[in-house]
C-alpha cells in the first residue's frame, strides 16, 4: 500500500488517533521504472531547497556536512538506504535530494523507514502529553498535534531528529502563495480560485493558531520556547506539512473512518514530486 502526500490544508474534522500496531512495521521506497544513471530519483515527496532557518540551530557535536550528519544519524535510527543511491545536492532539481549512483532496476528497494524513525504526534518526545490533551486540540484541519510535535522537536536541543532537519529547505524561504503580497495574489491568480482559497487558509490558521495552539505552548512554556510561539513561524510550518507530509491510506473496511493524521517520513520526503515518477513509496502492514 502507498502513502500519499498531503497537497492542501483539508477543512475536515480532528481525524480519530490510530496508532501503528507494530512499530517495527517500515515504510520503503521501490524503483517503478530504471532511471538514467546520475539521475534525480522522483516519487510521491517533492524535492527540498537550501537548508533549515534557524530556529533549530546547529546540532551540537554534530557533523558540519548535513548530509553526513543525515547518513550517521540514519544507521543510528535503522534507516536503511541501498546503496545504489545518494542523498546529495549534485544532480538533483533543487537543493538535497536522492539521486541514482548506478543502474537501479524497476522493483528494487531504496531505503527502508523503520516506524520509530517517522516524526509524528505518537513518536514526538511529547507524544503522551499530545494523546492526554488530544480533546483539547481539536481543529479543523486535524494538524495541530503533528504541528506541535514540530514545534517542540525544533527547538529541543536533544531532539532525535535534528539531523533529518538540517536537510529541510529554509522556512523563510517556501515559494507558496500564503506567503506572497495579497496584491500579488489577486494580480497573478485571478480567476483561478486561488487567492479566496489562500484568504480562507489564512484566516483559519490565524484562528487555529490563536485559539488552540499558542494557548497550549503557553500552558506549557518548558516544551516551547519564546522563539517558537509566532503565527509567522506557525504559517511556514502549515505550508511544510502541506508539501511534505504524507498520511497513510485506510485499509479497504477502514473507508468510512476519517482519514489517518499526517506524519513526516525522513528519506521519503527528498524524492522529486512527479506525476511521471521513477520511485513508489508503500508500507507494510507487518
Amino acid at each position: 500500500m502507498r502513502l500519499r502526500p498531503l497537497r492542501s490544508l483539508p477543512r475536515v474534522p480532528r481525524p480519530s488517533p490510530l496508532v501503528p500496531t507494530s512499530t517495527q512495521s517500515p515504510f520503503c521506497a521501490r524503483a517503478s521504472r530504471s532511471p538514467a544513471v546520475p539521475s534525480g530519483l522522483s516519487g510521491a515527496g517533492p524535492g527540498h531547497c537550501a537548508h533549515l532557518s534557524q530556529v533549530a540551530g546547529p546540532v551540537d557535536g554534530g557533523d558540519p556536512d548535513p548530509v553526513v550528519g543525515f547518513l550517521n544519524w540514519c544507521r543510528r535510527v535503522g534507516l536503511e538506504l541501498s546503496p545504489k543511491v545518494a542523498v546529495s545536492r549534485q544532480g538533483t532539481v533543487a537543493g538535497y535530494g536522492m539521486v541514482a549512483r548506478e543502474s537501479v532496476q524497476a522493483g528494487e528497494l531504496l531505503f527502508v523507514v523503520p516506524r520509530a524513525a517517522l516524526l509524528s504526534q505518537y513518536t514526538c518526545s511529547i507524544g503522551g502529553l499530545l494523546e492526554r490533551e488530544r480533546g483539547a486540540l481539536q481543529s479543523q484541519s486535524g494538524w495541530v498535534p503533528l504541528l506541535l510535535a514540530l514545534l517542540h522537536e525544533l527547538q529541543a536541543p536533544a531532539s532525535r531528529w535534528r539531523p533529518y532537519f538540517a536537510l529541510w529547505p529554509e522556512l523563510g524561504r517556501l515559494e507558496h502563495p500564503m506567503f506572497w503580497p495579497e496584491e500579488q495574489r489577486r494580480c497573478l491568480l485571478q480567476g483561478t480560485g486561488v487567492p479566496e482559497a489562500v484568504e480562507k487558509d489564512l484566516a483559519n490558521i490565524r484562528s487555529e493558531y490563536h485559539s488552540i495552539v499558542l494557548p497550549f505552548m503557553e500552558a506549557h512554556p518548558d516544551l516551547f520556547s519564546l522563539r517558537v510561539r509566532s503565527l509567522e513561524l506557525y504559517h511556514q510550518l502549515v505550508a511544510l506539512v502541506m508539501a511534505y507530509s504524507f498520511q497513510e491510506p485506510l485499509e479497504e473496511e477502514e473507508d468510512e473512518k476519517e482519514p489517518n493524521s499526517p506524519v513526516m517520513v525522513p528519506a521519503a520526503d527528498i524524492l522529486n514530486h512527479l506525476a511521471n515518477h521513477n520511485a513508489n513509496l508503500e508500507y507494510s502492514a507487518g
